[in-house]
């Protein structure tokens, strides 16, 4: 067994791009998510649970006879467990055309056209962004004090494209992962030795990646003007006492962003358990074959991050 070697091994993780997007506590914890000091049957174990509930259920029967592990789930995580256990403590063995096998599947999996599709709204997103800047710096050119024409219908154009663009490359990462475990279910031991990938799994585009960040980071900003402009619309009324009582639409503003504040929130929170789940299931198919060609397993960053709890990686 290589367990002196699973615990002293350095591996760089692609999961933990982009951290800086997240706040110290959150990024804290997905490191210590990488980072965990497992021994490989604790992993494997964990690797075996999570990819269990990743995989659909057609997916789980496909694979299940060569785990001879049939109609039964706790069995299949067991058996699975094993087998991951064993690439973790021994290395996987050559198999041939393993790589190019699955170079081929990854390119058949692209979904191309939809990401043609969310590029387009994209690039409308930024249209209607572009357009909005100019139109208000036109109407500051001239004083004019009224909104200009068009900047209301280009702002919900801008919206609705961000969210689609985000809707379709979803989309799209959920048809490739699905694509590429149909193809690691169909060989035998594939599970267990992970999948050679030049882009991982549940990797995002562009779409989720931008509403994820401006969504609530909007949201939050809204709800707070919203709240303040609302508090001071009541208490202005109140204190003026005038013919035209705004308190109520003050305290209605005021409810509307508390609740958009509330949302923005729950969204950030969401996202960084959105995370963790990527990590969790992108460690849980890692390959431990040979080196690709490019000099790294899947698509690790250049930036080294040390993490004791990782296998030996065998070739």
């Amino acid at each position: 067994m290589n367990r002196g070697r699973h615990q002293q091994r350095h591996q760089q993780h692609p999961a933990l791009e982009g951290l800086a997007r997240f706040s110290p506590r959150q990024a804290a914890r997905v490191r210590e998510l990488v980072r965990a000091d497992l021994l490989p049957e604790e992993r494997a174990l964990a690797d075996a649970t999570v990819l269990t509930a990743w995989l659909s259920p057609a997916q789980r029967a496909r694979y299940a006879p060569s785990l001879r592990a049939v109609d039964d789930p706790d069995e299949f995580v067991e058996r699975l467990a094993d087998e991951r256990r064993v690439v973790l403590e021994e290395g996987a063995d050559p198999v041939p055309g393993e790589v190019e096998e699955a170079a081929a599947a990854e390119r058949a999996a692209r979904q191309t056209p939809l990401r043609v599709l969310e590029a387009v709204l994209l690039a409308g997103a930024l249209a209607c962004f572009v357009a909005i800047v100019l139109l208000l710096e036109a109407s500051d050119l001239r004083n004019l004090d009224a909104t200009p024409a068009w900047v209301p219908e280009l702002a919900v154009g801008l919206v609705c494209c961000l969210v689609g663009a985000a809707v379709i490359g979803a989309v799209a990462t959920r048809r490739r992962d699905s694509a590429m475990l149909s193809w690691a279910v169909s060989r035998p031991g594939q599970l267990g030795r992970g999948i050679p990938l030049r882009r991982s799994l549940q990797a995002q585009s562009v779409g989720p990646a931008v509403l994820g960040s401006l969504g609530p980071a909007a949201l939050i900003g809204v709800g707070v003007l919203t709240m303040v402009a609302g508090a001071a619309l009541a208490l202005i009324s109140l204190m003026l006492r005038t013919d035209q009582d705004l308190t109520v639409p003050g305290i209605i503003a005021f409810v509307a962003g508390v609740i958009a504040f509330g949302v923005g929130v729950l969204l950030f929170y969401r996202r960084s358990r959105q995370l963790e789940t990527i990590i969790r299931r992108t460690q849980s198919l890692q390959w431990f074959g040979p080196l690709l060609e490019d000099g790294f397993t899947e698509d690790e960053p250049t930036d080294p991050v040390d993490d004791p709890g990782s296998p030996p990686r065998a070739g």
